[in-house]
């Protein structure tokens, strides 16, 4: 599998199937600035949309200017050389001279190779260290199944029967609520992010990077060379992914990646995120959550927590596909979704975790060159 996924943005597939020196011969000397995707321009003595590899008259700044992600190492540490890209992201780049100039910041000096394998056995190894799991400490009522985006309410009862009052003692979920409302749930109304918004989300940050689980997470990042720095400078990594404001909507900016994955958005008329079962909780404890019912459920190790794919409205707005870990620990989702993130972006990423199966979906969210989360969710049935 490979270790990352290369969008290649405006560029057809055709490109990838171009040998090096073909790529180089097609290319003219005019420039594409401000022509992207033009039709063809028969003034012209080259062309700027997909059809000039078919016809090998593409300018030969083309690939430079109207590919979003060509000429950067975003989305593409460790892939193997690309003939269609004018620059590489991998091991190998600096010996022959062709490394992307955003190799070392994005790549932190060499692109990795995580395999199948090794997630796996990351997902046990992370989830054996939990201290904060609960999953022994909920009841759970499924009420009905159903299909997504069923808007019909054949679960009359909440999802939640009980959740034991140990576990809101516990600081690490005191201080993951004492987020809850700090965010506004619109995409389209900007956010403050006040001085004591972001103290809350610093102290937060600190309890899990504190935890054993993130500590193993940096020590695996940096055997696979997907991570190169010491451990502040992976928890300035960190905040940047999850914590960093940036527009998702109506050029504001409303969204971060820990807003959308751990507190939930509403887009386009639906709930988008929400993907945190102890916000969940909260939620439907305040009345705010109708739940409807569910398609797949699946249990997680030795009574250590839930998997639930299901359908609910949050304040009478619709979330057709949601899914969320039960039970789990805010610092155990947030390890694995960063390191599937950084290993698997925009892709499913197998894991284990106490021997059940999750296929953990992850989008990149990128931002002048700069990563963050869009959004990571689990799967409890092979895509």
């Amino acid at each position: 599998m490979l270790l990352n996924i290369v969008i290649i943005g405006l560029l057809g597939s055709s490109v990838a199937c171009l040998p090096n020196s073909s790529v180089r011969k097609q290319f003219a000397s005019e420039s594409c600035v401000g022509r992207c995707g033009d039709g063809f321009d028969s003034s012209a003595s080259c062309q700027c949309n997909e059809a000039c590899f078919n016809h090998n008259d593409c300018c030969s700044d083309y690939l430079d200017v109207c590919s979003e992600n060509s000429g950067t190492c975003v989305g593409r540490c460790g892939d193997g050389f690309d003939s269609s890209e004018p620059c590489q992201c991998n091991d190998a780049c600096e010996s022959h001279n062709d490394c992307c100039t955003d190799f070392d910041s994005t790549c932190n000096g060499g692109g990795g190779t995580v395999t199948e394998q090794d997630m796996l056995q990351f997902g046990e190894t992370v989830f054996s260290l939990e201290t904060n799991n609960v999953g022994d400490l909920i009841t759970l009522n499924y009420g009905c199944t159903t299909s997504s985006g069923n808007q019909q309410d054949c679960s009359p009862d909440n999802l939640f029967v009980s959740v034991d009052s140990s576990v809101m003692q516990k600081p690490i979920y005191q201080k993951l609520e004492a987020l809850y409302d700090n965010y506004e749930r619109s995409v389209t109304q900007g956010e403050d992010h006040t001085q004591q918004e972001q103290a809350e989300e610093e102290d937060f940050l600190k309890a899990v990077m504190e935890s054993q689980i993130m500590q193993v997470t940096f020590e695996f990042l940096t055997e696979k060379g997907i991570f190169n720095g010491d451990y502040s400078a992976f928890e300035a990594k960190v905040k940047t992914l999850w914590f960093k404001m940036y527009e998702r909507s109506s050029g504001k900016m409303s969204s971060s990646g820990f807003e959308h994955v751990f507190i939930g958005e509403v887009k386009n008329g639906d709930v988008s995120g929400f993907h945190n079962w102890f916000r969940w909780y909260t939620e439907e404890k305040a009345g705010n959550m109708n739940y409807l019912g569910y398609w797949r459920s699946a249990d997680i190790g030795q009574n250590q927590g839930f998997g639930l794919e299901y359908t609910y409205k949050w304040d009478g707005v619709m979330k057709p596909y949601g899914s969320m870990f039960i039970g789990t620990s805010p610092e155990l989702e947030m390890s694995l979704y960063t390191a599937c993130l950084l290993a698997f972006p925009n892709e499913y990423c197998h894991v284990t975790l106490g021997g059940t199966d999750v296929w953990i979906q992850t989008w990149e969210q990128i931002v002048n060159g700069e990563l963050m989360v869009g959004s990571s969710y689990p799967d409890f049935a092979k895509p």
